[in-house]
């Protein structure tokens, strides 16, 4: 195992007590590891540094999965009720469609944050434009730099 990759003893500690809260809270475990599988796969696809689609599509798929988390709480902490729950077709319906929603979210913000972008690059664009003819009219065609100079650094004649 590479060295980046060993695990220490407080991230095993953490694992094994997360296995264990996993076992322990099983119902909970089954509801919300099934609601979450959306998730699961944006982090899978999603390779940006910044991880915007996972946090995303995470938070919305939670809001769709806690009501029923919540409704396991209230109808008693089984395996039996995780599986009607789990078993109603409008249920993982809701809870994927709540994803999905992160999903078009994140997709809209995506394209309009890129249409700024764009709109103030030209905008700047336009003002280093409009500087650089006021120089030119300043200092003369010299400063363009389209009047080809000599390894000096002064302008060559042209014939």
């Amino acid at each position: 195992m590479a060295k980046s990759q060993k695990m220490g003893w407080q991230a095993r500690i953490a694992l094994s007590m997360g296995a264990c809260a996993a076992v322990l809270f099983l119902p909970s475990t089954v509801i919300i590891l099934v609601g979450m599988l959306p998730t699961i796969m944006a982090r899978i696809i999603d390779r940006t540094p910044e991880r915007t689609k996972v946090l995303t599509v995470g938070f919305m798929n939670f809001a769709g999965v806690f009501p029923y988390w919540y409704e396991l709480l209230e109808i008693g902490h089984k395996f039996d009720n995780a599986l009607h729950i789990l078993s109603s077709p409008l249920n993982i319906v809701v809870m994927y469609a709540a994803a999905f929603a992160g999903y078009v979210i994140e997709w809209g913000v995506t394209g309009v944050v890129a249409g700024l972008m764009i709109q103030k690059g030209r905008g700047r664009l336009d003002g280093i434009k409009k500087a650089q003819e006021g120089l030119i009219r300043q200092w003369g065609p010299e400063v363009s730099g389209e009047i080809p100079l000599n390894q000096y650094g002064f302008p060559v004649e042209t014939k």
